[in-house]
């Protein structure tokens, strides 16, 4: 019979399983072993990304700053299966100009089908206007897509205090929540709702917009 090692020899990297205080091989097989089992489990962990546009782009007009959304979904998910990212946006329907620069923003994000892009129309309510839309539609999809049991995790780009309850709700079906969001512009209930809290200035520098300085 071959020995585990003879069994995954490209999976197993020798130098890795140095561990100091271990003699003999046994241990050292084992906890290679381990740490190999957690790192395949980790990869086929489903995330799903979900984009609170408005907010986000609130929180990033404050700092003066521009992101490269495909770096940051590249960021938040890692080296985990990300079946898909959805990013809700509003827009106003009489501005032509503000609706030419969406529909560029939204072919440039889809291209590749790297995003799903949810604009939703802004609508007047005593005089102001309302972007409640795209709030709504990603509640939606997010707790349809853990109902559908589509993922594992759901990383939720947000510091909204009124997803706190959709956040319980996915948490209810099993389903991990991560809230990522700059710590100036994050509702403490929302980060103790969350399972994990991502501060994205932390990850400014590499998801910064090329050219911003």
């Amino acid at each position: 019979m071959c020995s585990p090692t003879e069994r995954w020899p490209a999976l197993i990297d020798e130098e890795e399983l140095e561990v100091e205080g271990f003699e003999g091989e046994g241990p050292l097989l084992l906890s290679g072993l381990e740490k190999l089992l957690a790192q395949l489990a980790h990869s086929r962990e489903r995330v799903m990304v979900f984009i609170d546009g408005p907010y986000l782009y609130a929180a990033l007009r404050q700092i003066g700053q521009k992101i490269d959304y495909f770096r940051l979904v590249r960021e938040l998910s890692g080296s985990r299966w990300l079946i898909r990212s959805y990013l809700y946006l509003t827009y106003d329907p009489a501005d032509e100009e503000d609706r030419r620069k969406m529909e560029n923003f939204i072919k440039t994000l889809e291209r590749g089908g790297a995003f799903s892009v949810k604009a939703v129309p802004k609508h007047q309510r005593g005089g102001q206007w309302v972007e409640k839309g795209a709030y709504i539609a990603l509640v939606s999809d997010m707790l349809v897509m853990a109902f559908n049991d589509a993922y594992d995790t759901a990383i939720l780009v947000s510091g909204d205090l009124d997803l706190v309850a959709a956040v319980e709700a996915v948490k209810a079906r099993g389903k991990r929540v991560e809230v990522a969001m700059f710590s100036n512009a994050m509702s403490e209930e929302l980060r103790r709702a969350a399972d994990r809290f991502v501060p994205l200035e932390f990850l400014l520098d590499r998801i910064r917009l090329e050219g911003r300085g």
